[in-house]
């Protein structure tokens, strides 16, 4: 949020697009719904590129995906257990912005959502695509097969590149120069 604050002293929100993989997917929504919060003007686009928007509950996906692909082994997700203890603290799993689904987008930027039919977060990703979705904002999703998460970081598989061009496609088509 600091940083964002200093990048609109030089730039207009619009020209700003606020996106990453994993954890700076996570927060990616996270640090969008705070920007909200505060009354400061949304970036032109987002990405969440293999990330979750609900620390109350585990997607389906993390059950049997690793961050390597397969697990192995196949347990329905315990309801009970949340994500990351030592990440949410005392924090409601619930609070909107811990947990953007439980936070209200609409209006929000064009939000590109991606990852893979392997990946321990599919699931989460699909989730929050859809609450961004049903609340009307542009939010296309794309779902590679059988990779596993955050696959586009081997740059040697072709569908690393093809991953990489819809992403930079998407941030020059919304972000404005």
């Amino acid at each position: 949020v600091a940083v964002y604050k200093e990048l609109l002293k030089k730039y207009p929100a619009k020209h700003i697009g606020l996106y990453g993989t994993s954890a700076g997917a996570i927060l990616t929504g996270e640090v969008a719904v705070k920007l909200h919060q505060l009354g400061l003007p949304l970036p032109g686009a987002l990405g969440v590129f293999s990330g979750f928007g609900d620390f109350s509950r585990m997607g389906d996906t993390w059950s049997m995906y690793t961050l390597d692909g397969l697990s192995g082994h196949l347990e329905p997700p315990d309801p009970k257990h949340a994500h990351d203890a030592d990440y949410i603290g005392a924090t409601n799993p619930r609070d909107p912005v811990l947990s953007p689904l439980f936070a209200d987008v609409h209006g929000f930027p064009p939000t590109l959502f991606i990852s893979s039919t392997r990946d321990a977060l599919l699931s989460g990703t699909t989730i929050l695509q859809r609450h961004f979705y049903e609340s009307g904002v542009d939010s296309p999703m794309v779902v590679f097969e059988g990779l596993p998460h955050a696959f586009w970081y081997n740059v040697s598989l072709p569908e690393a590149r093809e991953a990489m061009g819809i992403m930079a496609k998407f941030l020059d088509e919304k972000v404005e120069k």
